[in-house]
Formats: C-alpha cells, structure tokens, sequence
C-alpha cells in the first residue's frame, strides 16, 4: 500500500501515474473517470441525502487522481500528513 505520508512512496505514485494518464489512452481513461464519477455534475439531491455522499465519494476517486498528478510531492505528502493529524 502505499503512504502518501512518505515521499518515496509519493514520488512513485506521481511517476506511475504520469506514465499512465500523458498518454492519449490514458487521456481516455481520464475523461471515462471524470463521466463515470460525476466531475462535472452537482452531488446535490434534494430527493436522497443519501445520494449526496454517493456522489461526494464517486468525484472524490478524480479529485484524488488529479491532486496526485497537479502537486508536487512535497505537497502531496504535506497534505497527507494534515489529514492524518485531523
């Protein structure tokens, strides 16, 4: 597993990921996510509350993926280390 508290295991992460979504399939495979996970489209529900945290979690899977790839590792591993102590 990896510790996105560790700068080994992030630096990687980041280069594992780089190798896969630069490509144009993984440019594909990105925009499948994005479609599939509701990036561009409102969690709100006002029918199912429930619903709501569906959806949160489905765009959570992108935006993870996306912050791995926008920052740096040093970031990356400042972010997980105040997530973990909250």
């Amino acid at each position: 597993m990896v510790d996105l508290t560790q700068i080994r295991d992030v630096k990687g992460l980041k280069q594992n990921l780089h190798t896969v979504f630069d490509t144009p399939q993984g440019k594909e495979v990105m925009l499948f996510l994005e479609e599939s996970c509701g990036w561009y489209e409102s969690i709100f529900s006002p029918q199912d509350k429930d619903l709501i945290l569906i959806n949160a979690g489905k765009r959570e899977v992108v935006a993870t993926i996306k912050t791995l790839l926008m920052y740096s590792p040093d970031q990356i591993v400042a972010l997980a280390e105040t997530k973990e102590s909250e």
